[in-house]
């Protein structure tokens, strides 16, 4: 859905850059050593708070960064970063608390107690990740609303489903342990949660290996009145939605799926739909810092060539 974006303010623009020459020198600092601790440590309190999460991360993020920065990548979105296209617009009455992670931002329904959606950029280096899976489920330490507690999930016959999922999550031991963060969960079928949805998961970084890195916006779809479980009265999704973008491979692409929340059994081209389809489903705006004309072409369309479905 393209919108007249308003003019980004200026404000702190010396600082960012700033930031941004000391992050370079840092990172080249940490390649011929491999101390970035040390480093870091040798800083000011703030900017080696600033810095930490950038010379610490895969360098393929910081290689995403300079993309964006400096024009590189595809023509068609020079100049705009991973976190703006991560951003969704909502309905202004829907329940919203930002948090945002290590690797990925929830948007938190604290009627709910589940996401509304959650955004993470996909690199390839990430995908490449070691860690291994932990399955330490828990409250999300940071949603201040209220929220899920483990209790609600257990013996109501739902998975604890995760939105972005584990196995993106592993280059770093602390992205890891934050994306079993109950807020990054909806209760969902079993069989779709190992099934479909998990084939679906796979493919989603494979796409990232392909194109180096892609944005990846999920959640759930919920009715009016939702069938809720737990004594938290936590809503079951009657669906679940994911969109896939593409910036910096050789087109700019984009592709949406809805899949019911139940037993599904299906080809993944099934559950294909336009980003207008999504939605349309969804009452959001997807990548809405594209340029208008491109927003308008990516999301009235796919390809099932491109993405091999």
């Amino acid at each position: 859905m393209a919108r007249r974006k308003k003019p980004h303010k200026s404000g702190g623009k010396t600082s960012v850059v700033s930031l941004v020459v000391i992050a370079m020198v840092a990172i080249v600092a940490v390649i011929k050593t491999g101390r970035a601790d040390d480093i870091i440590g040798s800083m000011g309190d703030a900017t080696a708070s600033a810095l930490a999460e950038t010379v610490t991360r895969p360098l393929a993020d910081v290689a995403g960064a300079s993309r964006a920065m400096s024009g590189g990548g595809s023509a068609a979105v020079s100049g705009v970063t991973a976190s703006e296209l991560e951003r969704v617009a909502m309905p202004h009455n829907t329940r919203s608390e930002i948090v945002q992670h290590t690797g990925y931002v929830v948007s938190h329904n604290s009627k709910w107690k589940i996401p509304n959606w959650v955004a993470y950029e996909l690199t390839r280096r990430e995908v490449a990740g070691t860690n291994p899976r932990n399955d330490e489920f828990c409250p999300d330490p940071d949603v201040r609303g209220h929220k899920a507690q483990l209790e609600d999930y257990r013996g109501s016959g739902y998975d604890r489903g995760h939105m972005a999922p584990a196995a993106d999550m592993k280059w770093s031991k602390k992205v890891m342990r934050e994306s079993f963060y109950l807020s990054n969960m909806c209760p969902q079928n079993p069989s779709l949660n190992r099934g479909d949805w998990n084939d679906l998961e796979e493919k989603v970084r494979k796409w990232a290996k392909r194109d180096s890195a892609i944005i990846v916006v999920c959640g759930p779809i919920i009715p009016k009145r939702p069938k809720t479980i737990g004594h938290g009265k936590v809503a079951v999704p009657t669906a679940f939605f994911k969109v896939v973008l593409s910036p910096y491979g050789g087109q700019t692409s984009a592709i949406g799926f809805i899949m019911p929340n139940e037993k599904c059994n299906a080809p993944l081209k099934t559950y294909a739909r336009t980003i207008d389809e999504v939605e349309a489903a969804t009452g959001f705006d997807f990548f809405a810092a594209l340029p208008d004309d491109v927003e308008q072409s990516v999301e009235a369309g796919y390809s099932l060539d491109y993405w091999n479905l």
